[in-house]
């Protein structure tokens, strides 16, 4: 276990950053209260998932948390997703006994554990909120990939994290303008949903390759009808995570494509035309 952490793991610049300052400007305690809270948080879901058996390959370190990165080419149930996205916050509801049972020592002060709750605390609430790529953010996808096609899910959460990101930055300008570290985490936070919007044509084809690759069925069957001159990308926008999909094509009972041969069929070129009507040889 530890040589998993100590291979994967890695802070991001961002936080250097502010470890550096904090160091300078003679906010040790501050710093090292941050670092370790973050360091916890970030084992709670790394640890849950690799009690899951998920394969991590990179641990990232944030101010805010962590990013605990994951083989894409894995499907998870959605169930095991929120376990390891709660596994993070639920830590920040046990650390402020430990900073309690540390003012029983002679380095540990009342004045360090209420500095100790508050920063515990504050990242608690800001990781919570539903803004992409904090651990909110990642539990609203989860309950918007249940509920929606992969890629009208991933719309919806970037479009409804850059109005979350624009409400905390009124707040943040009303009640905290001279924040530089809020002021930073904004401007970090735009970047990644800008990055993340960038990558979504990258990450709609992972998708549809694990569904091709897939070796187990999904949670879910789903049975899709469409008209038979629907283009074949159009059928794919209306493909869910972790889920099968049988695909009928209108006035043509009885007879349906499974997702992975007509994924395969569309990628490999065997398709004499790009609408679903030219999927017939498939149907099974």
């Amino acid at each position: 276990m530890i040589n998993l952490f100590a291979s994967r793991i890695k802070i991001h610049p961002l936080f250097w950053i502010v470890i550096a300052a904090g160091v300078l400007t003679g906010h040790f305690w501050e710093t090292a209260i941050a670092f370790f809270i973050v360091f916890v948080h970030e084992c709670g879901h790394v640890l849950t998932a690799y009690w899951f058996g998920w394969t991590i390959t990179e641990i990232e370190l944030l101010p805010f948390g962590g990013v605990a990165k994951i083989d894409p080419d894995e499907a998870h149930p959605f169930t095991e997703e929120t376990l390891v996205l709660l596994a993070g916050p639920f830590q920040h509801v046990w650390l402020p006994a430990l900073s309690w049972l540390l003012i029983e020592t002679h380095f540990w002060s009342l004045a360090q554990h209420q500095m100790f709750l508050n920063q515990n605390f504050a990242l608690l609430f800001f990781n919570l909120l539903p803004i992409w790529p904090l651990d909110g953010g990642r539990l609203l996808h989860v309950y918007l990939e249940k509920s929606f096609p992969y890629k009208v899910a991933y719309d919806k959460m970037l479009f409804f994290s850059i109005i979350m990101l624009a409400m905390f930055c009124l707040i943040v300008f009303r009640f905290f303008p001279f924040s530089v570290n809020l002021w930073i985490m904004c401007c970090f936070i735009l970047f990644s949903l800008y990055k993340e919007k960038k990558a979504l044509s990258y990450r709609f084809l992972q998708f549809l390759l694990a569904l091709m690759q897939r070796e187990k069925l999904g949670q879910r069957v789903k049975k899709i009808v469409v008209q038979p001159d629907m283009p074949v990308p159009a059928v794919f926008l209306r493909f869910y995570k972790n889920t099968d999909h049988w695909i009928l094509i209108e006035g043509r009972k009885g007879k349906m494509i499974h997702d992975r041969l007509l994924i395969s069929a569309y990628f490999s070129g065997k398709l004499r035309g790009k609408n679903v009507e030219d999927c017939r040889s498939l149907s099974e």
